[in-house]
């Protein structure tokens, strides 16, 4: 019985380790994607980091204990349209709260925001004060489904840059408003 312990501790300590090693190179994918013109992958690596955070971050998995909902993200230009799906994933031995990206738009979700372009989606998502009456009267974007979710969502995604230690996160993307 020890050794299956043993066994178990020994492959969630790799697992993790892995899932950290997977963040460190999204966290340097991002910091590129931040630096170059490319807005429209941002998001989709963001979202990235945020399912790995889910399995790795108890305090930020608690976001989103029982909560199950799937994102629509996507752009006038159609060079955004990414899906995030908020359900029970798999881990090595048991089932956690957590999010599956996809990188199409996918059918019935419960919340769809539809972004004018990459630089709008940035501007709103990224900003720290997303303001959704301001966003739809500039016809940067529109919203349908639950206005709540979208709030929820924007609050976890703006804690990843914090969580992945990129601290000038929020200047280096104001360079490229």
């Amino acid at each position: 019985m020890d050794f299956l312990k043993s066994l178990e501790g020994y492959s969630e300590k790799l697992q993790k380790t892995m899932i950290k090693n997977r963040l460190k190179k999204l966290k340097a994918e991002i910091e590129t994607e931040v630096a170059g013109e490319a807005l429209d992958k941002l998001l989709f690596l963001l979202l990235k980091a945020m399912g790995l955070l889910f399995l790795v971050d108890k305090e930020y998995r608690k976001n989103i204990k029982d909560f199950n909902a799937t994102y629509v993200i996507c752009s006038r230009d159609k060079k955004i349209d990414v899906s995030a799906i908020f359900k029970k994933v798999h881990g090595l031995f048991s089932e956690k709260d957590g999010m599956e990206v996809r990188d199409v738009i996918v059918e019935n979700p419960t919340t769809t925001v539809t972004f004018r372009d990459g630089k709008a989606m940035a501007e709103f998502l990224l900003s720290g004060n997303p303001d959704v009456i301001a966003g739809m009267l500039d016809n940067q974007l529109s919203v349908s489904g639950n206005l709540n979710y979208l709030f929820k969502f924007v609050y976890l995604l703006w804690l990843i840059p914090e969580l992945l230690g990129i601290n000038d996160f929020k200047e280096r993307l104001s360079h490229q408003s």
